[in-house]
């Protein structure tokens, strides 16, 4: 059995080490490319800018690391990392006060209809209608709206505590995966610095809500595979991973992701009862919350099947000619045949079928290459786009995504490069199974945002798992092994 388990480790590795050169070469690219469409003075602006940033982030990394060198509590450095992330957050949201546009602002719009009793906007083709997974986050806004004065504000707070929740947590699921608390403390550092995570606190996005679930899942679910907790706390686990999903309705990713690590990566024999453990423990809230709400009569349709059907995001994700984003022909198709359900997935169907036939083989898979490096090369995963909105300093035509885009990418290209290094340290993997279970993670979406439509920032909800996959604190000794045998030599 560890024989299967082992070689499955070192199968694995090889497509991870060229899926993550794609992304690091992809990261390059992107920044190349935006460089090229500003004016120099631009261009000089956001590099100083940028490398301004990096540099005080750097010197309070290394405050951090020389805190650990000299001994310091681990509960008091945690502290004052997670300080430092509230004080991060809460100074960004007050900093850049952008209001909700596009999908978000429809969302928050459709939010304040709940609120005034109006249940229009889940039922025929409205948009919550027509994409019912949104309805658990505009019921959530619509509770804000109805029960304080600045909603946007408090949802913004909660994002930050859910934020800084989050470090807490990657702090302890560092602990659970490498047994290292120097190397915890440095990764949790990384989590409270890590641009995305400190700019989708100003986005009313589901993924603020959802990312702390998934995150407490995973942490619960590491004890059970331990043996620290007992298989009652599998079936929390489920359950925290169907409250995330309820909100960002990708849960049955990691879902499939546990069962497969369970199969093949653990050796307990308890593995089938903990798979339909954590199924049961899934599947139970989100049955139940849908038909609480369908006996209510606030919604038309279950959570899981709108009136638009899923198929039309599969749609959009093979359009070449808009490298699978977002694009208005493919868009319309639910419009043209007034959305009945039925000739629009039979339609979508058809036509997914022509564009994966009739295209040449060669095009077909550079496409699909160009769809992953696209999907996971943005450094902030649009975080910068989606918090400043039309907001910018120094004059009009000065855009302040433009130096947090610059930022987030040199920050995520050092973050891959950590990743990449670590691909080589094999030992690591065939001694540590756990580290496997992000692996697994990371390719089941990555499979997933191949066949749907793509956007950066849909990746955002699992770049915790990058954070997590660096050595930040690495131990000399482990890198230059020899030093200790030079020196004995040179005494004699």
């Amino acid at each position: 059995m560890n024989h299967i388990k082992n070689r499955f480790v070192n199968f694995m590795n090889i497509p991870l080490k060229i899926l993550f050169l794609l992304i690091i070469l992809g990261s390059i690219g992107i920044s190349f490319l935006c460089f090229i469409n500003l004016s120099f003075k631009n261009t000089i602006y956001s590099i100083i800018s940028s490398l301004i940033i990096f540099l005080i982030c750097l010197l309070i990394g290394y405050f951090i690391y020389k805190l650990l060198k000299k001994g310091y509590s681990y509960k008091v450095i945690l502290l004052i990392i997670l300080l430092l992330s509230f004080a991060l957050r809460l100074l960004y949201i007050l900093l850049i006060d952008a209001e909700p546009f596009s999908d978000f602002q429809i969302i928050y719009n459709c939010g304040q209809k709940f609120a005034l009793g109006d249940y229009s906007v889940f039922k025929g083709t409205s948009y919550i209608g027509r994409f019912s997974h949104l309805t658990i986050l505009t019921i959530y806004f619509g509770m804000i709206i109805k029960v304080f004065p600045n909603p946007i504000l408090v949802i913004k707070l909660i994002n930050i505590i859910l934020s800084t929740i989050n470090v807490y947590i990657i702090y302890w699921i560092s602990i659970e995966l490498y047994e290292d608390k120097k190397r915890a403390i440095m990764i949790s550092f990384i989590a409270c610095t890590f641009p995305p995570f400190i700019f989708y606190n100003s986005v009313l996005c589901s993924e603020n809500l959802a990312m702390t679930f998934f995150i407490g899942s995973i942490y619960l679910f590491l004890l059970v595979i331990k043996g620290k907790k007992g298989l009652r706390w599998i079936i929390a686990s489920g359950l925290l991973l169907s409250i995330g999903n309820l909100f960002r309705m990708v849960g049955i990713v990691i879902l499939i992701a546990y069962i497969f690590y369970l199969i093949i990566c653990h050796e307990n024999k308890k593995c089938i009862k903990m798979s339909i453990l954590l199924i049961v423990s899934f599947l139970s809230p989100w049955i139940t919350v849908n038909s609480i709400l369908l006996k209510l009569n606030i919604t038309e349709y279950p959570l899981w099947h709108g009136r638009e059907p899923a198929i039309t995001s599969v749609l959009k994700g093979t359009n070449i000619q808009s490298l699978g984003m977002w694009n208005k022909e493919d868009s319309q198709i639910s419009e043209k045949y007034k959305f009945n359900y039925d000739k629009v997935q039979s339609v979508c169907e058809l036509i997914i079928k022509k564009r994966l036939i009739s295209t040449p083989l060669y095009k077909l898979i550079g496409f699909y290459i160009i769809k992953f490096i696209a999907q996971w090369s943005s450094g902030d995963f649009s975080g910068a786009y989606w918090s400043t909105g039309n907001l910018s300093i120094l004059n009009s035509r000065f855009n302040l995504s433009t130096v947090l885009f610059f930022y987030s990418q040199l920050v995520y290209l050092i973050l891959m490069i950590y990743v990449y290094i670590q691909l080589f340290n094999i030992k690591q993997y065939l001694d540590n199974k756990l580290i496997s279970l992000l692996y697994i993670i990371f390719c089941g979406f990555g499979l997933f945002y191949l066949i749907i439509e793509q956007q950066p920032r849909y990746g955002y909800i699992i770049s915790w798992v990058f954070v997590l996959l660096g050595n930040y604190y690495p131990d000399m000794k482990m890198l230059i092994p020899n030093i200790g045998v030079c020196k004995q030599k040179s005494k004699k």
